[in-house]
This record gives structure tokens, sequence and C-alpha cells, in this order.
């Protein structure tokens, strides 16, 4: 099983484009908004998905998950 199934068998969604995949539980959410406040176009809570990976790099997008302090966002680079 590869570690998106894997993610993906414990409930976490995932949004991919051809850098990243990110993926996101939303009832390990804290609601911190570390993600917003890192780059409200890329999390955007009032658009479905919620989630824009062409807003940012992948890069940029992988340090901001480093800062959710739920584990509640999760990447992988492709």
């Amino acid at each position: 099983m590869s570690n998106k199934e894997e993610l993906i068998s414990q409930g976490y969604k995932a949004y991919e484009n051809d850098e990243i995949i990110v993926f996101w539980k939303p009832d390990l959410c804290e609601h911190a908004t570390e993600c917003v406040r890192g780059n409200s176009k890329v999390f955007d809570v009032s658009r479905r998905p919620w989630v824009d990976l062409s807003q940012a790099p992948a890069s940029e997008i992988a340090e901001i998950i480093d800062k959710c302090p739920s584990g509640a966002l999760k990447y992988e680079f492709k």
C-alpha cells in the first residue's frame, strides 16, 4: 500500500498537482489557521474545494503545512 493509499484509508482527503500531494483529515483539524495565515489563496475555507494548489509553489505549500500543529495537514512531494 502506498503512503497516499494509507493516508486515505485513515480518513485523509487528497489534493494533488504534478509536484505535491496535500492530505487533510478534517476531524484532526484544530482550526489553528496556520494554513490560512500562511497563504489564504491556497487555503481558503470559504471555497470548495478549500485547497487550491495552483496558488503557490509546492515548496511554499510544504513550509506552511510544516507549521500545522495538529497533523491534520500532511504532504508528499511527487
